[in-house]
């Protein structure tokens, strides 16, 4: 019986250490998609003012006219 408590109690805390691990890993992947919803806001951004102060490139005369 001592084994098999003794063995439970290693599974728990090795448990215990991968929990923490992917705790970890979650909280870095977390600020990476914040920073990453940060930079495309930006983008989205940029490209919407592009768009707006953009020309119609079919009605603008060539430079070689």
């Amino acid at each position: 019986m001592d084994s098999r408590v003794t063995d439970l109690e290693v599974r728990l805390s090795f448990m215990e250490k991968n929990i923490a691990d992917l705790d970890q890993v979650i909280q870095e992947l977390a600020g990476h998609i914040d920073a990453m919803r940060t930079d495309l806001d930006g983008v989205r951004a940029a490209l919407s003012r592009d768009v707006e102060t953009s020309r119609d490139l079919a009605e603008e005369r060539p430079p070689h006219w």
